[in-house]
């Protein structure tokens, strides 16, 4: 990271990212071309679940290259200029985790219904029934988060 001041990880502040963020960015590549999905997402420390359909481009990707980036932001305020002599001296207020990971493909029923009721508690506020049916039709990814930075800036305490 080229601005170590900014550099804030540690593993409290590393979940009070992940637990206010709604929306993880999942970068993956294939035959040397980038691709970069909006997923929502749930964590148990520095291991990211995500739910999604069982096929389609993501999946193909995953499968010839499980390797990938997650960025998540969470968004601040715009920090105007504190004089009208340099207006480049305004900035914004955010944290930023970056980390890689490898994709696992969970095929346990009982951990994907753990997952699934974890993300109805994060974005429903409880756990919901859901049919063996759809437990059964819902790709569940699991990435164990590695090399993990935050970088922030503006005062978040």
């Amino acid at each position: 990271m080229r601005r170590k001041d900014k550099d804030v990880t540690g593993e409290e502040l590393i979940d009070e990212v992940l637990d206010a963020v709604a929306v993880c960015r999942l970068g993956m590549c294939v035959d040397n071309k980038p691709y970069v999905v909006p997923l929502n997402f749930v964590h148990q420390g520095t291991t990211l679940f995500i739910h999604c359909a069982k096929s389609g481009r993501k999946i193909d990707v995953l499968n010839s290259n499980p390797n990938v980036f997650i960025e998540v932001t969470r968004e601040g305020a715009f920090v105007p200029s504190s004089t009208t002599e340099n207006i480049c001296n305004s900035g914004y207020t955010f944290q930023c985790l970056m980390a890689n990971g490898i994709v696992e493909f969970v095929q346990d029923v009982e951990e994907k219904k753990r997952v699934l009721d974890a993300v109805c508690a994060k974005y429903y506020g409880k756990a919901g029934t859901m049919p063996a049916s759809e437990v059964l039709r819902t790709c569940i990814l699991k990435i164990e988060l590695t090399d993990i930075s935050v970088k922030q800036a503006g005062d978040w305490s």
